[in-house]
This record gives structure tokens, sequence and C-alpha cells, in this order.
């Protein structure tokens, strides 16, 4: 079902759905075995596609406590908001800032992204990830996953601390940035 509705979203709007099908098994434990090392409280994901990750955070790491996820394709946010009733489902992962504002949540302990950052503009990008660090809090974490290295530049401009994993076991290989705010 999620793989149908992944393709069918992709072939609909492929500059919003960034690959054919959803992230591997093999990603998301990769990202969920960071995710309860660190132990998050409160957490969003941005281009939550399907819901594989998210289903994976709600059922497999039990420290995050807060959760809201970000899907601007509307087949895919309809299919999140029906599988996902507990968790707030919003389309514009550029609005966070004022989502966590409306909901009085303050700043994040983790924000995990899988949006199709390449298909954004060199703006749009500088946008995305200073608006993703002022909603982390100190010591908090970014994860981004994308299938190229082209976000180093962008990240290291803003992050001290970043370490980046080669996910080989996905369609297509992935990799994973993990950054820390100091």
């Amino acid at each position: 079902m999620d793989k149908v509705l992944f393709l069918k979203s992709f072939l609909r709007s492929p500059l919003q759905v960034a690959s054919v099908i959803p992230s591997s098994r093999f990603l998301v434990n990769h990202i969920v075995r960071h995710i309860n090392e660190i132990g998050p409280v409160t957490a969003a994901e941005l281009g939550a596609g399907t819901g594989v990750l998210t289903r994976a955070l709600v059922r497999n790491c039990p420290s995050i406590k807060s959760l809201v996820v970000f899907e601007n394709e509307e087949n895919l946010k309809h299919h999140l908001r029906n599988e996902f009733r507990q968790v707030p489902v919003y389309a514009d992962a550029f609005t966070l800032s004022e989502v966590l504002q409306e909901q009085n949540t303050g700043q994040l302990d983790c924000i995990i992204s899988a949006l199709p950052v390449s298909w954004f503009s060199k703006e749009q990008n500088e946008q995305l990830i200073e608006m993703i660090y002022s909603c982390l809090k100190p010591g908090g974490y970014f994860i981004m996953f994308q299938f190229s290295l082209q976000m180093r530049k962008y990240l290291r401009a803003v992050f001290d601390d970043i370490i980046i994993k080669y996910v080989p076991l996905n369609f297509l290989p992935a990799f994973v940035y993990y950054c820390r705010k100091t």
C-alpha cells in the first residue's frame, strides 16, 4: 500500500516527492537507532511521505512525547492524517516556526528531514537551514537524509558538529546528516 501510494504521488508531483518508493527499513532503522541514543522529547518530521519513518518514531522511540509532521503532497498528507490521528500533520515545512508558536511548544530536541532539497533554490535551502537551527534547542539534533552530498555546504555554514553516514541499502543509497546545535 505505501509503495503504491508513494509511486502515484511521485508521478503526480515529482518535484514534491523525492523518490519513487518510501525509505527502506535499513534507512529507517539507522535513523531510529540514532534517535533512541539521543532520546529527544520533542521532535518534528519534515517530508513524511507515506509515514514509514513516522510509524517507526511513534512505535519505537519511547522518549518522543511530542511529534509534529509536515507533508506538502496532498494525497500523502491525507494518508498521514488518517493513519496517525494522534500526530498533528501540516503541509508546509517552512511554517515550522509558526506551528511551534501556535502549539506553544518552544524549541525542539530533534528535527528530521526528508525534504527534496535538491529541487530547492539556494535561497530556499539557506532559509530552511536557518529556520531549522532557530527551532532547535541548544544540544538539539537535525537529522537529514538525502541522495547526495550537496547539503554539506549549507549545513557546515550553520552547524559546527556534523557527522555524515552512508546507508547503501536504500533506493537510492542515502547519506544521513547528523547535525548537533552547539
